[in-house]
């Protein structure tokens, strides 16, 4: 889409240093993309970002100094448009496809990626409200994607041995586990994120490693609030670094 079929449909986000677009309409982005790309490992080599969004994990992860390549996938057309200008704002090397993740695409070569991530949609079918906007429920809720596709797509990707670093819902942690090394990708990594101390977890942050063993380590977990509102020093830290 050019620029003046935009208008209207955009919206200008200020994130630190880093001037964002994103949809007017539709998903987005949150607290989670931040905590995600700060959880990601520096890895040298291509990056895939599923799921892409308006592109905040690949511009997050390039202020955290990696160099990519980046492609990201995204379905939704505005998204897509979002993230090649926010991309193009980096300085990256980067290409975007919109398109969906079950389907293949000749210039996206399997086996190739040292970093696969994504912040993909966490509600199952048939649960929760649907909300009306057709983008923001496909950000949400599995509607477009399965869980099983996601991961699929993920170890069709990477390189042996490449990275797939990933949100989860904290309550479908088992599912996440069960899957994976069916797919070829063994958890190797994992961090819990708690709205508060001495809540449940809400968050989990996921590496998986392609054709990894068992192994895993569970590092401490991660408070986002202190008292009130006040986010915790670390998610303040975290923020610094990036944005």
């Amino acid at each position: 889409m050019e620029k003046k079929e935009m208008a209207g449909e955009v919206i200008s986000h200020i994130l630190g240093r880093h001037l964002l677009l994103q949809p007017s309409q539709g998903y987005h982005f949150s607290i989670d993309s931040v905590l995600l790309a700060d959880f990601a490992p520096l890895v040298k080599g291509p990056v895939a970002d599923l799921g892409a969004g308006s592109g905040i994990l690949c511009v997050l992860l390039a202020a955290k100094g990696v160099e990519g390549p980046y492609t990201a996938l995204e379905l939704d057309s505005v998204a897509a448009y979002c993230c090649r200008e926010n991309l193009a704002r980096t300085g990256a090397e980067a290409r975007v496809f919109q398109q969906d993740l079950t389907q293949k695409n000749p210039e996206v070569p399997g086996n190739s990626y040292s970093l696969v991530i994504s912040n993909p949609p966490f509600t199952p079918k048939g649960a929760g409200r649907v909300p009306p906007d057709p983008a923001r429920a496909r950000a949400r809720h599995e509607l477009n994607l399965e869980p099983k596709d996601l991961w699929r797509a993920a170890a069709r990707l990477l390189k042996p041995k490449g990275r797939f670093v990933f949100c989860w819902p904290a309550a479908r942690l088992v599912q996440a586990f069960g899957d994976l090394p069916r797919a070829g990708l063994m958890p190797k990594r994992l961090r819990l994120s708690h709205g508060r101390e001495g809540k449940p977890a809400s968050l989990a942050m996921v590496e998986a490693v392609k054709g990894g063993k068992e192994e895993l380590t569970v590092e401490p977990p991660l408070i986002v609030y202190a008292e009130g509102q006040e986010q915790s020093k670390e998610v303040q830290a975290i923020y610094r670094r990036l944005s």
